[in-house]
């Protein structure tokens, strides 16, 4: 029996298997190919797992502008690769922001990029399917002023959720909102504590680790000072809880700390100086018991590196750096040695990863708030 040859030949499994391994675009390009070629590249099941593969295999992170003046680079939401091959690594135009001064990106997931426009409202793109829509607002109703906390996936819902601490009411009572992407309204979910060591009106919260579906912040977060431990929230259930920290010695000369995941485990770097840290893990999650795994000790480069944050590139190897400083060093954990600095002047490191995505979601097809900002997705150039 003759069987047609090459690419066309060959089953549905195996050119699974080819095309789950090709980039976002690749793929877009290949629904064109025919209609078998589109019947496959736009399966649910084909879509969840490129989306795993693109995850596993790269790690880009989201860089922001530096000391740029050119309006368009201002714009822009870029990414670099991150890896341990000294090839040249190019920047990835993702999208624009909608203003100038003031729009951030707050969190990556899943694909998902969620913006912040403007105070206290919020935008969901995903860059790969040039695809946007906006969260419900907090201000003016029923909040005065919110700031963001965490943005996780909803595991019995399947709903993206952004974790809003507000201030509301002429008390200025705190609470805690949620704001779904399947509902036009935001949800109060209880009392948020207020700030020990802070204005009543100042609330901050870092960027949380996410470890087994709950979200993490380690030192950065209203109970902190009062407590000493990390702020816990469980996406199922949402509810919080304290945690231990990793203990410190006598005599500790840790100047910053740093929350991470590192090959499945809770991760915790604590920094004494430019050239040395430790690597804690959390070994018994219900106990709460940290080990110390790593004592890295780095001999200093011709670059100065500022050292508060750390995020894994894969292979054994993390990066660490500051959201401030333009220089990163990268350090392989198997080889006990550092790789290589990282430049990434005139940018600078948000240490926010990003992996594309092309899963499609019916919430980019409601319809849209009437203050929604849209997301241009094509480059601009000189500013205009």
């Amino acid at each position: 029996m003759e069987t047609a040859p090459g690419v066309v030949g060959l089953c549905d499994d195996v050119l699974v298997e080819i095309l789950v391994r090709l980039p976002s675009k690749s793929v877009l390009r290949c629904r064109a190919v025919c209609k078998r070629w589109r019947r496959i590249t736009t399966d649910g099941s084909f879509l969840a797992a490129h989306a795993a593969h693109a995850a596993s295999c790269t790690r880009e992170m989201i860089i922001r502008p530096g000391h740029v003046y050119d309006p368009s680079s201002l714009l822009a939401v870029e990414t670099i690769r991150l890896s341990l091959d000294p090839r040249p690594r190019p920047i990835r135009f993702l999208c624009n922001r909608t203003h100038l001064m003031w729009c951030r990106v707050l969190y990556s997931l899943d694909g998902l990029l969620v913006l912040q426009p403007q105070p206290s409202r919020y935008i969901i793109c995903n860059p790969m399917t040039r695809q946007s829509a906006s969260l419900p607002p907090l201000a003016p109703q029923p909040c005065f002023t919110a700031c963001a906390c965490g943005f996780y996936l909803h595991g019995s819902s399947n709903e993206y959720r952004l974790l809003c601490h507000c201030l509301q009411g002429e008390a200025r009572e705190h609470s805690y909102y949620i704001l779904s992407t399947a509902s036009t309204l935001p949800r109060r979910l209880g009392r948020a504590p207020t700030p020990a060591d802070l204005p009543t009106s100042w609330v901050r919260y870092e960027v949380p680790v996410a470890h087994c579906g709950i979200l993490h912040w380690f030192s950065l977060h209203p109970e902190a000072t009062r407590t000493g431990k990390m702020l816990v929230f469980h996406t199922v259930s949402e509810t919080f809880r304290l945690m231990s920290r990793p203990p410190e010695r006598p005599g500790d000369a840790t100047t910053s700390w740093s929350l991470f995941e590192l090959d499945g485990e809770l991760c915790v770097a604590a920094m004494q100086s430019e050239t040395s840290l430790d690597i804690w893990v959390l070994q018994d999650y219900k106990a709460e018991s940290w080990m110390l795994r790593h004592r890295v000790t780095m001999l200093g480069g011709s670059n100065a590196v500022t050292m508060t944050m750390v995020v894994s590139v894969g292979s054994g190897a993390i990066l660490i750096g500051s959201r401030y400083c333009d220089v990163a060093r990268l350090y392989n954990l198997k080889d006990k040695k550092t790789h290589k600095d990282v430049i990434f002047g005139p940018s600078l490191p948000t240490f926010l990863l990003f992996s594309e995505s092309l899963v499609s979601h019916a919430f980019f097809d409601s319809p849209p708030h009437p203050d929604f900002e849209s997301i241009s997705f094509s480059p601009r150039r000189g500013g205009s």
